[in-house]
């Protein structure tokens, strides 16, 4: 099954990263679950903000 939607693939990708390093870097379960969604948020914020100042520079 082919993905078509890549803001769907980045969310996954986005997840599955935030998710090994916060078991990998904190050792608490408190600062794992903190620690990942911090990393998870700014990653899909900073894609959807870069995604968007490169829609400006669009042909």
């Amino acid at each position: 099954m082919m993905i078509e939607s890549h803001l769907f693939t980045m969310i996954i990708y986005a997840l599955l990263v935030s998710l090994v390093l916060s078991i990998i870097r904190r050792s608490e379960l408190k600062d794992r679950l903190k620690y990942g969604l911090t990393l998870f948020l700014i990653m899909v914020l900073g894609a959807l903000a870069f995604g968007w100042f490169m829609f400006l520079f669009a042909k």
